[in-house]
């Protein structure tokens, strides 16, 4: 195990009752790396990242984020110490404009209050700081646009603005696609790929579209029925037979 890894879990299991979901996953990703959790439905994926983001406290094992222990930490927690996490549900807030979004995160990171955003707009540190995180996704030249007035691509750009703006170390990105059509599938994937290399982020994301996994994946994990069924780089996880058999028989594309 990397005892370097920005993001470390070790011998992490979750179970409800006597059903156990996940049981003794290990891995280690190291900084700037784009790694990605695929596995069928009802693998345990979600419950794996909802144990890692503080979403609950794991049955057993633990998770490192940057060599500090974050096991069993609360959401808001974890998210102090440089791990954020998107849903696959858009989570944004559609009546406020584009930078009023990004202003919130920055507005609870720094403890500031303000009425209605009104003067948050004096504030030329966070007016700055989310200004450079919307130009980051292309988004700098819509910052006064209405939420609820973009497409649905669009907000999912936005969500990604939200998650950026407190500089974390690790983002947990859920279905970063989903919903999307073609060309903003394929926007997405060119702003993921972007962002790792320009800011060194740490990209771990959990998808079913093999196109977009095999496109940004530095390696890949498989859930299968709760375990770690196999790991590696992409071309050794669409050559293994197991993971082709998992996926109910059929062969993993790119």
């Amino acid at each position: 195990m990397n005892e370097d890894a920005v993001l470390r879990v070790e011998n992490l299991g979750h179970s409800y009752g006597r059903f156990k979901v996940i049981e003794d996953i290990s891995l280690a990703i190291g900084k700037g790396e784009t790694s990605a959790l695929i596995g069928p439905n009802g693998a345990g994926k979600t419950t794996f990242y909802n144990a890692i983001s503080g979403r609950f406290p794991p049955t057993r094992g633990k998770v490192y984020l940057n060599g500090e222990e974050i096991t069993g930490l609360p959401s808001h927690r974890v998210v102090a110490r440089g791990m954020c996490r998107s849903f696959q549900i858009t989570n944004v807030f559609a009546e406020l404009t584009v930078a009023e979004n990004v202003f919130t995160p920055l507005i609870i990171q720094q403890n500031k209050h303000f009425k209605l955003y009104g003067n948050v707009y004096r504030d030329k540190l966070i007016v700055d700081k989310a200004m450079h995180t919307l130009e980051q996704v292309g988004f700098a030249d819509r910052a006064d646009q209405t939420v609820s007035s973009l497409a649905y691509g669009d907000k999912r750009l936005v969500e990604m603005a939200i998650v950026l703006a407190r500089e974390p170390s690790v983002v947990l990105l859920d279905e970063p696609t989903a919903g999307m059509n073609p060309e903003e599938t394929e926007n997405m994937i060119s702003l993921i790929k972007k962002l790792a290399k320009v800011s060194g982020t740490t990209f771990f994301i959990t998808e079913h579209d093999m196109k977009v996994v095999f496109s940004l994946a530095e390696k890949i994990y498989v859930l299968h029925q709760g375990h770690l069924l196999a790991q590696g780089r992409p071309e050794e996880i669409r050559a293994n037979e197991d993971v082709q058999e998992a996926y109910l028989g059929r062969k993993v594309h790119a």
